[in-house]
């Protein structure tokens, strides 16, 4: 009898329908694997090596950063394609955001230089949230919703409440005197410090526009070096200490040879929540 009141009950099944026609459809990453892939199945990946990458890229940028004199008193654009620049000598490649080759897609991500598969191509940024933690609000009407293999969700929308969610998170893990373990840069459109934090915007592949990525997620373990945290674009929604626990990142993982300025393509899988 309960069950039936509930059915009826108005409040609750609008409540079900909000969810169904408002929530946008989830991305999904993939776990690493030696044996299987959605796509790009020739790709045989581990965690360490996932990790090797992500820690040069990482590196790269520090070292450019810091050569480049990223902070100079050079308008903030010029400073980002210097950077960009340094970065495509560094590892070979840069990524870009310009409009789209697909028609009213809007904004999509070009590599410049040369990828080979299973090479990291940039990062999914956004707020990190577990499965128990409160997503409801943040993922109306939210595209930009990544979900990974074990339920842990990525936010990587940069307006509105996400937006909002993401600087609180970034003050409170990164106040004055502490060391920064994240970045928030990766939300403005210009002079990013990690200018391969670009990955929310690739757009999703079909049959003219074949995949050339996959989304991956990795665990950076506690030992990772603490000055390249500062380039992480992610922040957990609880408090998560990166000295003593595994950090989870997202990236985009080359599932083929990807050419000089082609626009990057991944596949969205849809799933419930």
């Amino acid at each position: 009898m309960f069950n039936n009141f509930l059915r009826r009950l108005y409040p609750l099944q609008s409540i079900k329908l909000l969810i169904k026609t408002l929530r946008a459809p989830v991305r999904v990453a993939s776990r690493p694997s030696g044996n299987e892939s959605k796509i790009g199945a020739s790709i045989s990946k581990n965690t360490l090596d996932d990790v090797t990458q992500i820690l040069k890229l990482l590196n790269s940028i520090h070292k450019t950063a810091l050569q480049s004199s990223v902070s100079s008193t050079r308008a903030p654009s010029k400073n980002n394609h210097a950077l960009q620049q340094e970065l495509k000598k560094a590892v070979g490649f840069s990524v870009h955001k310009r409009p789209s080759t697909i028609p009213d897609a809007g904004y999509g991500v070009f590599l410049e230089g040369h990828c080979s598969p299973g090479q990291v191509v940039c990062f999914y940024p956004g707020s990190i949230y577990l499965p128990s933690e409160p997503l409801f609000f943040v993922s109306i009407a939210n595209s930009y919703i990544l979900k990974c293999f074990d339920g842990i969700f990525v936010d990587g929308k940069s307006r509105g409440l996400s937006g909002y969610v993401f600087r609180s998170l970034f003050k409170r893990e990164n106040w004055p005197g502490a060391i920064q373990t994240s970045d928030v840069t990766w939300m403005a459109d210009t002079a990013q410090r990690n200018p391969f934090a670009i990955g929310q915007i690739v757009n999703n592949g079909s049959h003219r526009h074949p995949p050339n990525v996959q989304y991956q997620e990795v665990d950076l373990p506690p030992s990772f070096p603490m000055e390249l945290r500062q380039y992480i674009p992610n922040i957990y929604w609880s408090e998560h200490d990166p000295s003593t626990e595994n950090t989870r990142v997202v990236v985009l993982v080359a599932t083929r040879e990807i050419a000089d300025n082609s626009e990057l393509f991944s596949t969205y899988m849809d799933s419930t929540m």
